[in-house]
């Protein structure tokens, strides 16, 4: 273990300055003191594989309760996901089917969420001053209204996304990617491919335990995407902190509840200028800070255009 010796003779500190920089002094060694003594400590040591121990050490000085960090980083479901990392970082939009959201038959379902929802979406009109249109248009190409939520596990995908500079991980995570592809990447391109997801995930992660915890979830039991997105609305972790919403009044917000999913969609849209008078350009920009790609910004405000003449009676049917 670690010893930290302070030699300090009070004696020498002759002003109220002085002596303020002596206690600082202090309370640095003790907090320092207290971590080193936490991972030597064998109720927390024990069975924490050493390739996570610095990530709990980061995260728990940023507040999360050590205890909840033990059992997280001891749980059973833990892994990494480098093979899912790796072949996120050749993934191309434009490869994607978005015409599918925009077929008659997907239309057509829209239409009936529209019915059905009916009541919540009005109240959302009405408190965030955001059509029922776009919101369905972003439910519907986001997870097909909670049918496609994700098959992957949260808490693996952001913390193996976090660790994706350590050395060992990110060769790891280089070797999944197939050689074709690998090919066309330089390792700069790689690395800095992974610096960003690296920084963008820790954050993610600190957000959705501290969501987890205080909305008494387990955190092994929210699936989501490949980015860490979860729910009907496909939310990232800190987005919920600032815009989830409780659309039926139980004191959650549950993504995967269509009340909670809609209010929660309302919320984001309104804290980031939605109007229904804005001009196309301005929707589209607010649209692409949602989700950053043109493919999805125009299938959705698209889709929602051909549902805003159901919603305002323009149009019978489909």
């Amino acid at each position: 273990s670690a010893i930290f010796i302070v030699d300090l003779n009070l004696a020498l500190y002759t002003n109220f300055d002085n002596l303020m920089k002596y206690f600082a002094i202090c309370i640095l060694f003790t907090s320092l003191l207290t971590t080193q003594l936490l991972f030597f400590h064998p109720a927390y040591a024990k069975d924490i594989n050493p390739v996570f121990k610095n990530l709990l050490t980061r995260l728990h000085m940023d507040g999360i309760e050590e205890k909840y960090l033990h059992t997280l980083f001891t749980h059973p479901e833990l892994e990494l996901m480098c093979k899912v990392v790796a072949l996120n970082l050749i993934r191309n939009e434009a490869n994607l089917n978005y015409a599918q959201f925009l077929t008659k038959e997907s239309v057509n379902k829209a239409v009936s969420y529209l019915k059905t929802h009916d009541t919540t979406l009005k109240k959302i009109e009405s408190h965030f001053g955001v059509s029922a249109p776009i919101v369905v248009a972003i439910l519907s190409v986001e997870t097909a209204f909670g049918n496609y939520t994700g098959y992957f596990n949260t808490v693996n995908i952001l913390v193996t996304q976090a660790l994706s500079l350590e050395a060992d991980i990110y060769q790891q995570i280089v070797n999944q990617i197939p050689v074709k592809e690998r090919a066309t990447l330089t390792p700069n391109q790689i690395k800095t491919k992974l610096k960003k997801k690296s920084a963008r995930a820790y954050t993610e992660l600190k957000a959705f335990l501290i969501y987890a915890k205080d909305q008494n979830i387990d955190p092994f039991s929210v699936k989501g995407s490949t980015e860490g997105a979860i729910g009907l609305p496909q939310f990232l972790p800190s987005n919920i902190q600032k815009y989830g919403s409780d659309g039926n009044g139980d004191n959650k917000v549950d993504l995967f509840q269509h009340d909670d999913a809609i209010a929660s969609i309302g919320s984001y849209l309104k804290a980031h200028k939605w109007g229904e008078d804005n001009n196309y350009t301005k929707k589209k920009k607010i649209i692409l800070k949602y989700n950053n790609s043109v493919y999805y910004a125009n299938t959705v405000l698209e889709l929602a255009e051909r549902l805003s003449r159901y919603w305002h009676k323009k149009a019978d049917s489909y």
